[in-house]
């Protein structure tokens, strides 16, 4: 029995570290000494936007026009000599739907900047809908998401017709449920909400900002 263990005790020893050679392959430590799963985000902000269209589904999805350069400049106050590649998209009728799409592939170190303009144009969109009351719910659940040196601005989703405000809400967070899940899907983790939801000064009615 002893001469059969010294056999095969070698033979284990090659496949044990052949195993361990396999894993650190698919891996790399951090200075904390843990490791963690790289992924390398390849996709273009036109392959984004089609993905998130894609979750959403053709008759929800109501970003038909483009937004061009200089309203994203103007408007959302983004310095675009800073931005690599974008897709940004509205709805033609801007006053009545307020779905908005906007994906940036920004130049290093113009992610953090984007996000705050960003979060500009959407403070002043909160305002505005609750004023005006309509697509409260999918305004105020809005996404803002910034992975490296990607920008990811949504207000979309199936549309609520009616006045029963909690029914408005589910339906805004049964639809955005579908983009983070699209979202996470090409980055491997869903980056942290960045939408600052402005607080209701009571001047105006509507929902209420959506729980963290």
């Amino acid at each position: 029995m002893k001469r059969i263990a010294l056999i095969f005790l070698p033979l284990l020893m090659v496949f044990s570290l052949g195993s361990c050679g396999k894993g650190a392959d698919d891996k790399k430590t951090d200075g904390s000494g843990k490791s963690s799963t790289v992924i390398t985000v390849t996709a273009t902000p036109a392959e984004i936007e089609e993905k998130i269209a894609q979750a959403i589904g053709a008759d929800n999805y109501l970003c038909d026009t483009d937004i061009d350069k200089d309203w994203l400049q103007n408007s959302f106050q983004l310095d675009m000599s800073k931005v690599e590649s974008y897709v940004a998209k509205q709805n033609a009728i801007a006053s009545v739907n307020p779905d908005t799409v906007i994906v940036l592939k920004t130049k290093d170190g113009y992610a953090d900047e984007a996000v705050a303009k960003l979060n500009d144009s959407f403070a002043q969109m909160v305002t505005y809908i609750r004023q005006y009351l309509f697509g409260t719910a999918k305004v105020l659940n809005a996404r803002l998401y910034q992975s490296g040196d990607y920008v990811i601005y949504v207000i979309a989703g199936a549309s609520y017709d009616g006045e029963d405000s909690e029914a408005e809400n589910k339906l805004a967070v049964s639809e955005y449920a579908k983009i983070d899940e699209a979202v996470q899907s090409i980055f491997g983790t869903l980056p942290e909400n960045l939408a600052v939801v402005p607080e209701d000064d009571g001047t105006a009615g509507g929902l209420m900002a959506p729980e963290e």
